[in-house]
């Protein structure tokens, strides 16, 4: 009888489980089966090379073609990526300023955040509705213009510290001829320098030592992201895939595990320094511990008016650490790399510059002076505009939404539409680099680097709501980028010091192509192994009498 009692008992626990699985399965399968019906199928787009990768081969094969099927099927229209999931993308500004003022109906999808995640934690880019708040009010007065006012001159101090270096290297060339340098590979680590000392107040020396732990740390894990290529799709999408013995996981992993390390005792003596500092009720401010924007973020952490509720625990102050790192290092390198490549290949536009910032006596103006000067403003603008080093991001529809278009749209049976209507499950393409380039708001010229734009009417690119200059590259709404004066600044400086010192031109016979892997990196086409370059040739100014 006992006998027969359990075994009924493991019979109804199998039949229990045989009808979780089942029930699981058939969910899974109705989630899959409803992409196909996505409103968004109605619309114009691109015919998917296949259904497994969708129109995502094309893309990463080619990365102006976004561009091209804005000008083909005008502006609004579906694409079909990964499994036949449909994406949104539009230039719509009307369209634009809904999703990205609307974060609880279009928040990253899961296997974005991932992916930053696994690089830089759950930081302000990675975290998502009340914590992201949360963080980004506690953070805020960091990144406010009197913190970046404090922290510009590290900016000119890396800067003076960079042209030194190459000064050294074009000591051993003839003065006529210059020499040939790889501009992205040093200004990745002048960039990295100034965000470790304005950021968090750490000295990486990576202008002159690149054995530093937590710098090949983040180099290793970016080597890894570019080599993966649609592996790294699949990796991205699918959790699971990354437990595998693969080379690209044990890379992440090791990386992942030294800059925890490494920063947690970054945060943790950052801690004791500022703890000490408000125990002291007399200190003088020239006294006052870091200056740098990980120390004002901890003061601002330890607020005797934020209740603990509320405060970020130290993996979250670490993880914006990371994302200092991340989002300060990486964009900045890649956005000044290209500025330099338009000046190299536009000389006039170069020795105007130029011809300014000679006039400044000098040589680490404050931030209001620099942004003083009308010249370098425009030219940090339209390079922005025309570069912008992240071509864009993705959010993910929570529930069904109707999206307002201000431009109505055809669809694919002829039909008239002032509005686009989404599905939860469905994704939204940011494509921030297409809306800079879309001659409706910029001109016929859009496709040209002319930073005299700036000294015209922009009306066409008033509607854009970004947060910088009428353009997407820092995005705009609630989840604009948080640091986007200090990028600002820092490539003001760090142009300004080279301008004054160097001439730049194209190297003959090398043409310049790209590859997005998160920012979009330089490479010379037929030498691809050789990895992310920008060889440049340079040359001294030569000071007349």
């Amino acid at each position: 009888m006992q006998f027969s009692a359990l075994t009924w008992l493991s019979y109804e626990a199998f039949l229990l489980l045989l009808v979780l699985f089942a029930g699981g399965a058939l969910y899974r399968a109705y989630r899959l089966s409803r992409r196909f019906f996505s409103p968004l199928r109605h619309l114009q787009g691109p015919k998917p090379s296949s259904f497994l990768w969708g129109s995502i081969k094309e893309i990463v094969k080619d990365d102006s073609i976004v561009d091209d099927w804005v000008i083909q099927y005008g502006g609004t229209f579906r694409l079909q990526m990964l499994l036949g999931n449909y994406r949104l993308s539009t230039i719509d500004p009307r369209a634009m300023s809904h999703i990205l003022s609307h974060t609880e109906i279009y928040p990253k999808p899961e296997h974005l955040r991932h992916v930053l995640g696994a690089i830089v934690g759950q930081g302000v880019l990675v975290a998502e509705g009340d914590d992201h708040k949360r963080q980004r009010r506690i953070m805020n007065p960091s990144f406010s213009p009197g913190q970046i006012r404090e922290v510009t001159p590290v900016f000119f101090d890396t800067a003076s510290q960079l042209r030194d270096v190459l000064n050294s290297i074009l000591s051993k060339s003839p003065e006529a001829e210059g020499a040939e340098i790889n501009m992205y590979g040093w200004f990745g680590r002048g960039t990295l320098d100034v965000i470790g000392q304005a950021g968090f107040g750490y000295r990486f020396n990576a202008l002159y030592d690149e054995t530093n732990p937590l710098y090949c740390a983040f180099r290793d894990m970016m080597q890894a992201i570019g080599d993966s290529d649609l592996l790294g799709v699949l990796l991205n999408r699918f959790r699971f895939l990354r437990w595998l013995p693969l080379q690209h996981n044990r890379m992440m992993h090791q990386s992942k595990a030294t800059t925890y390390r490494i920063g947690m005792e970054l945060v943790r003596a950052k801690k004791e320094a500022v703890l000490q500092e408000m125990q002291s009720q007399h200190l003088e401010k020239s006294k006052i511990v870091g200056r740098d924007i990980l120390s004002s973020l901890i003061r601002a952490n330890m607020s005797a008016d934020l209740s603990p509720a509320h405060r970020m625990s130290d993996e979250e102050v670490l993880a914006q650490i990371s994302t200092f790192i991340f989002a300060g290092h990486e964009t900045t390198a890649a956005g000044l790399s290209w500025t330099l490549l338009s000046l190299a290949q536009n000389p006039a536009i170069q020795a105007k510059l130029r011809a300014e910032v000679s006039l400044v006596s000098e040589e680490s103006p404050s931030m209001d002076d620099l942004n003083a000067l009308p010249y370098l403003d425009m030219v940090v603008k339209e390079s922005m505009r025309y570069h912008c080093p992240v071509r864009g991001t993705v959010r993910i529809a929570t529930r069904p939404d109707t999206i307002p278009l201000s431009r109505p749209i055809v669809d694919r049976y002829g039909r008239m539409q002032d509005h686009v209507t989404v599905q939860a499950g469905d994704s939204v393409g940011i494509d921030s680099l297409a809306m800079n380039h879309a001659k409706e708001f910029w001109g016929d010229d859009a496709l040209v680097f002319r930073p005299e734009r700036w000294e015209e009417n922009v009306e066409g690119a008033n509607a854009i709501p970004g947060i910088y200059a009428h353009q997407m590259t820092f995005i705009g709404g609630p989840r604009a980028c948080i640091g986007y004066r200090f990028s600002v600044i820092e490539t003001k400086a760090l142009l300004f010091t080279m301008i004054r010192s160097f001439e730049f031109s194209p190297v003959e016979g090398k043409e310049i192509g790209m590859k997005d892997v998160i920012v979009m990196r330089p490479l010379v086409k037929g030498e691809e192994k050789a990895g992310f370059q920008l060889p440049l040739r340079v040359r001294r100014v030569q000071r007349t009498a």
